[in-house]
């Protein structure tokens, strides 16, 4: 029987040899845009981390590298955006990976526009946090990410000056790892990403009047259906509005092991945090953005996500990693025990978001020449009083490019930045495009 994996890349060759005569026709020859990043990060723990016996387990706190060399453009019918990138971490062995992020055709049947293949399919209207990027889910705010790895998808597009729509198959015979039928609380390694679920998803756009509106809905076995709408308006040629929403008819996230649990389940790494499920999920977010003729700009964003973290989930986190601590030493618990536990725990830092209620705050410089830059970013977590600030620069020339950045997080003892197992991290990224 055939994994679902494998179920994948069958349908994406499938619908590349059936897509592919028709799109080399419109499309022939071969363009590439080739980039070279060198990208050094540099990370430190708190010295007073709960999870410290836990941490040589995980990634936290080591120094890394990587060179990617990216090529993006067309190889005939085809759109691609592949790198080779060869990585080195602290305590770990060199790795190098070639990953195809997007593979695409673009075609025409019936005088339909159509597209099958692996793409990124963001989208929605917000810096911070996005509520309507339903299909690829992006993490937002991330120091030095790679580039963005598509869905595999076949689409009927239609768009004009003023107006344009999409539907959307994702992830053709991929069923989700958890549907919402499962018992509510099932072990952590039971469940796929929802980004990797099959579904079906329509998307629109309108422009009226200076303004874009933008709509979303996407069916699936997980999370239901979803509804959501957005839009961005220019009130003014300083000033811009942005906002969305999106209803949700269940969702899950990971949640610590629940309060009062005994030595056995705290010990057990594959208990440290379940995945829960629950209905009737929103999202929503409000921003705004002024920009001065000399380059300086502020923008302020205020979110919910009704599928993030509760103060209650991070404050249990606390407690369970303090009832580990305490078993350490006493007879018959292994020291590895208590370390894999917390190991385990941290995956709870891995969700894309961690504000349930956020608050960014973003001040940042452009010289009209569009050479140097700079941003500063503050951001909180209201409901659990987190926060972390990040500060950056950059400098682009005609053909290469260096940016620079720290981020330092802090808060309230059992809050998510408070929490988390590094203080601060820093990074630097040079990049020529070629």
């Amino acid at each position: 029987m055939k994994t679902p994996y494998r179920q994948r890349r069958l349908f994406a060759l499938l619908l590349t040899a059936i897509a592919g005569p028709a799109a080399a026709q419109e499309a022939p020859g071969i363009d590439i845009a080739w980039t070279t990043r060198a990208i050094a990060e540099a990370r430190s723990l708190r010295d007073d981390s709960i999870f410290g016996t836990g941490l040589p387990l995980t990634g936290f706190g080591r120094d890394r590298a990587r060179i990617e060399q990216e090529a993006r453009g067309r190889l005939g019918p085809l759109n691609l955006l592949a790198t080779v990138t060869a990585s080195g971490q602290e305590g770990a062995k060199p790795d190098t990976r070639f990953v195809a992020h997007e593979a695409y055709v673009d075609f025409t049947l019936g005088g339909e526009r159509f597209s099958a293949g692996r793409k990124v399919l963001s989208g929605d209207v917000g810096y911070a946090f996005r509520p309507l990027d339903v299909l690829q889910r992006e993490s937002r705010l991330q120091l030095a990410p790679p580039p963005l790895t598509g869905i595999p998808m076949i689409a009927w597009d239609n768009f004009d000056a003023d107006s344009a729509w999409s539907l959307i198959l994702a992830n053709p015979g991929h069923g989700p790892g958890n549907a919402g039928s499962a018992p509510k609380e099932v072990p952590l390694g039971d469940t796929a990403a929802a980004r990797d679920d099959a579904s079906l998803a329509l998307r629109l756009f309108r422009r009226v009047a200076g303004a874009d509106f933008h709509g979303v809905a996407r069916a699936s076995a997980r999370n239901g259906l979803e509804l959501g709408a957005g839009f961005a308006a220019v009130p003014s040629d300083a000033v811009e509005l942005h906002g969305s929403l999106l209803l949700q008819q269940r969702g899950e996230r990971r949640v610590p092991l629940a309060a009062g649990a005994g030595v056995a389940q705290l010990l057990d790494a594959a208990r440290a945090l379940q995945v829960e499920s629950h209905g009737g999920v929103s999202k929503a977010l409000l921003g705004a953005t002024w920009t001065a003729e000399s380059g300086i700009s502020a923008m302020g964003e205020l979110w919910w996500d009704g599928s993030a973290n509760s103060a209650d989930d991070w404050r249990r986190l606390r407690t369970n990693a303090v009832a580990r601590a305490a078993l350490r030493g006493l007879p018959g618990v292994p020291e590895i025990a208590v370390a894999g536990a917390n190991a385990a725990s941290t995956r709870l830092f891995e969700q894309g978001n961690l504000a349930r209620r956020g608050l960014l705050a973003r001040l940042a410089w452009t010289e009209p020449a569009g050479k140097w830059s700079a941003a500063a970013d503050w951001m909180a977590s209201l409901d659990n009083g987190g926060r972390n600030l990040t500060l950056s620069a950059g400098y682009a020339a005609d053909k290469w490019r260096l940016d620079a950045g720290l981020r330092a997080y802090g808060g309230k003892p059992d809050s998510a930045f408070g929490l988390l197992p590094e203080r601060r991290a820093a990074f630097v990224t040079f990049s020529v495009s070629y």
